[in-house]
């Protein structure tokens, strides 16, 4: 089968391996659409979080189960499936309370074991959702990202009388914008350098949309997601708070940052750290799917074959990219 395979910084391929066979307790999915995360985007860049290389990359997809091993009699062949791709160490006192997210050696598929950027996939049963028939495929795609963005307003305690920023117009926050405006906030302002993703972000339901940090402290919000992962951003996420506001901080960083706590300490803000999310929240995330009619697909920019996958990566990491959600199709 095809497999998109990384070896290195920069050095991706689309290679043929064996097709995965499926043991007692698991289950063999043929991947329909697969997305490429911002998290895959590090290890492109920096090789942040992979174990050994080669690796087939990828941990956001949904698909189409082919076969069930043995024991298996919550899923059936035809069933549509999303998969929970975080991988715990299985002992710590927070995968024994399954909050796997909080493990401290927490990896996803794509990175400590094979991923989901190929023809075939092999889940363990137990870390599969079931996908009602009536979700096309290419929307049920987005359950995972959509995960993290419920659980962003869920930790920053986003509620309807909250005006809400939003620093960086990528899948996850353009999600953020969609899962918003469901509460629904008083208002949601997202702010980002690319005028697309900002006029995405506008037909998605932000409320305004800026190409930069409001000069005017009158402008403030009550609670920021910084989704960026900069020290730019996130030194202006911290100014564009008002007084006593919440800082959401769901970027991953691959370089330090200097901060200036004085803005926290003068303002008393309130910081919450935002890893990944919880099994309920792709829950809910299936949920939202199934009864929303939010146009949630526009997030998808590019649906691209498999073999096609390295294009992929420098539509999304070249300057000013006009990407948002990249799907791949084996």
């Amino acid at each position: 089968m095809l497999a998109v395979r990384y070896y290195g910084i920069g050095d991706v391929r689309v290679e043929n391996i064996a097709k995965p066979v499926c043991g007692p307790g698991e289950v063999l999915i043929k991947v329909a659409y697969a997305g490429i995360c911002g998290s895959d985007l590090h290890i492109f860049r920096k090789g942040m979080f992979v174990t050994y290389t080669p690796e087939t990359m990828g941990h956001e997809f949904v698909g189409t189960v082919e076969a069930v091993g043995e024991g298996v009699t919550a899923f059936k062949p035809h069933d549509h499936v999303v998969g929970d791709p975080r991988v715990g160490c299985g002992t710590c006192e927070w995968c024994r309370q399954g909050a796997f997210n909080l493990c401290p050696s927490l990896g996803f598929i794509g990175e400590v074991s094979q991923g989901c950027f190929a023809e075939y996939i092999v889940m363990d049963a137990r870390k599969l959702f079931l996908v009602p028939p009536e979700v096309e495929l290419r929307r049920a795609a987005l359950v995972e990202p959509l995960a993290v963005a419920l659980h962003i307003l869920t930790l920053g305690g986003v509620s309807e009388t909250d005006s809400l920023g939003i620093v960086g117009a990528g899948p996850i926050g353009l999600l953020t914008v969609v899962a918003a405006k469901a509460v629904p906030v008083k208002q949601v302002t997202v702010i980002d350098i690319s005028s697309t993703r900002l006029e995405l972000a506008r037909k998605l339901g932000a409320d305004n949309v800026l190409p930069a940090f409001p000069d005017d402290p009158t402008d403030g919000v009550d609670a920021v997601v910084e989704a960026v992962g900069i020290e730019a951003t996130l030194t202006g996420a911290l100014k564009w708070l008002k007084p006593q506001g919440r800082l959401v901080m769901a970027g991953l960083y691959e370089e330090k940052v200097h901060l200036d706590p004085n803005d926290i300490v003068a303002k008393e803000m309130k910081l919450v750290g935002v890893n990944a999310y919880e099994t309920a929240d792709m829950k809910r995330a299936v949920d939202f799917l199934a009864c929303s009619s939010a146009a949630l697909e526009q997030v998808i920019s590019h649906v691209l074959p498999l073999s096609s996958a390295p294009e992929g990566f420098y539509l999304l990491t070249s300057p000013g990219p006009k990407a948002a959600k990249i799907l791949l199709a084996p």
